[in-house]
């Protein structure tokens, strides 16, 4: 499959209906992309923290209820008689409830968060359309909004994942869809440990409703960051991509080619298929000229070559790096080791301090911000 033409047909349903709300309240406040002003930054801010607040709040009314259910199934079952049926017939409502409360609050959360996104694409002037790159935005959007993993799979044939073992790939894969089940599921049963007495076992539903409030706020939180920065991917992409085009005649092929190699290998280490490298490497490919499939992705072999390249074309490689490693979030350790490895081969230092201010720019909507005009 064309990474830049990603099709809806091989999304679950969940992730279809996802998309088709995101483009039906995808109302565009601007024409194209665009850096975003003060007021659109604010607005941002404050659907962010509003989304936040009413998790928290459907946290507590999921704890109250679930945790009432509890106290009451506790006073008119296990209270009247100690048999395994009645254990049985507990533990088979306690579930049928808990389930039940607990689909209506993912649905709530759900119809929350897309609304926000939503909102904040049309504030970025992001389109939602079906072809190619918007699908990749839309898509991606979707999944950050439902808290779901991309896929793992190669990006115009580099696979981010080639370094990573495959038991690791499957652990993480276990994990993020048991994190919200297995951790409520972890603090109530270290609840009762701790408050072992019977007296004091009473108050777990009511200690549960802070949990429930806390864990859901911290998960749309970070829903919300996630989709933030997909938002501002392609304002920085298409930036970078402007400036690449007033440069790119004067760059020979091996330079180019070395670019993207670069690149491929700051993906690589990121161990991340994040929507903005789709977008990124849909920009970059035809705008240095190069066909996918071609890179030579053995980075230990081609590293010296960076020696070899004038000032001017350094300072691009540079540049462009230094856009990559924010694309899917706060530059990591191994990506930071990355810049510094070829910062030295330039014969020059990485300012950590101006990579963070860069990184802050990106994140509220700046584009490139300053390393634009360095």
């Amino acid at each position: 499959m064309d990474p830049a033409k990603p099709q809806l047909s091989e999304l679950n349903l969940i992730e279809r209906m996802a998309v088709w709300f995101l483009r039906r309240r995808n109302a565009l406040d601007q024409p194209h992309v665009h850096r975003w002003p003060a007021d659109e930054l604010r607005t941002i801010r404050w659907l962010e923290v509003s989304a936040v607040i009413l998790a928290a709040f459907s946290g507590v009314v999921s704890g109250a209820l679930i945790g009432g259910s509890e106290i009451w199934l506790n006073a008119t079952i296990t209270d009247t008689d100690e048999s395994w049926l009645r254990w049985v017939e507990y533990w088979a409502l306690f579930l049928a409830i808990s389930v039940a409360i607990t689909a209506v609050e993912i649905v709530f959360l759900y119809w929350v968060v897309l609304w926000r996104v939503a909102r904040i694409t049309a504030i970025a002037g992001l389109r939602l359309s079906d072809h190619q790159v918007e699908q990749v935005i839309a898509i991606g959007l979707s999944r950050s909004a439902l808290d779901l993993p991309d896929p793992q799979e190669p990006i115009y044939g580099i696979d981010p994942f080639q370094r990573v073992p495959r038991w690791r790939l499957w652990g993480y894969a276990l994990l993020y869809r048991l994190k919200i089940g297995a951790t409520s599921f972890i603090v109530r049963v270290m609840l009762r440990r701790v408050l072992a007495r019977a007296a004091v076992r009473a108050l777990i539903p009511l200690v549960a409703i802070v949990v429930y409030a806390i864990w859901n706020a911290i998960i749309i939180y970070w829903v919300m960051r996630a989709s933030r920065i997909r938002a501002a991917g392609p304002i920085a992409v298409e930036e970078l991509g402007q400036r690449l085009s007033g440069q790119v005649e004067a760059l020979d092929a091996d330079t180019r080619r070395l670019i993207l190699e670069a690149v491929a290998e700051v993906i690589i280490r990121s161990a991340n298929d994040h929507p903005n490298f789709v977008i990124l490497l849909g920009r970059l490919f035809p705008e240095l000229e190069i066909r996918p499939g071609t890179l030579d992705l053995d980075w230990a072999d081609r590293r010296q070559s960076v020696r070899d390249l004038d000032a001017s074309a350094q300072s691009l490689l540079l540049d462009v790096l230094q856009v990559t490693v924010m694309l899917d979030g706060r530059p990591s350790r191994r990506q930071r080791t990355f810049l510094r490895e070829v910062c030295e081969l330039c014969g020059r230092s990485l300012d950590e301090e101006r990579l963070d201010a860069y990184y802050g720019e990106f994140f509220r909507g700046q584009g490139i911000g300053a390393l634009g005009r360095s």
